[in-house]
Order: C-alpha cells, then sequence, then structure tokens
C-alpha cells in the first residue's frame, strides 16, 4: 500500500509537465492572436467567427493531448 507522501510525490510528478504545457499552449496561442491583430490591414475588419478560428485549431490540439493524458492516467 503507498503511503500519502507517495501518493502526493506521484500524483505531482504526473501533473506538473501537464500543467507547463498548458502554460506553454496559452502563451503559444496568445502570442499567434497577437500576431494576427498586428498584421490587420487598416480598416479590416474581422467578425466574431474570423477571431475564434485563431483559436480552435489549437484547442483542438489542447484537447487532445488532455483526452490522451486522461486515458493513460487512468
Amino acid at each position: 500500500m503507498a503511503t500519502l507522501s507517495a501518493s502526493i510525490r506521484t500524483a505531482l510528478y504526473e501533473t506538473v509537465p501537464f500543467l507547463v504545457i498548458t502554460v506553454i499552449w496559452s502563451v503559444v496561442m496568445l502570442v499567434f492572436y497577437g500576431l494576427f491583430l498586428v498584421g490587420k490591414p487598416t480598416g479590416a475588419e474581422y467578425g466574431p467567427a474570423v477571431h475564434a478560428s485563431v483559436f480552435v485549431p489549437p484547442l483542438i490540439g489542447f484537447l487532445g493531448h488532455t483526452l490522451r493524458e486522461a486515458r493513460r492516467a487512468s
């Protein structure tokens, strides 16, 4: 039977890399969105669908990674 400290250590060992990946994904998405806004032509107006399209593809990849990690942990 595992001790409490061993269980906590294992949980941290498995969680910290995922949290680091989450932060990296967030930073990369915000950088790309910033580049998208900076590169916008003068006078161009983008609708909500265009703004969402910047976040949706990386979000799908992130959700896939999340599901893979959840399945691996169980």
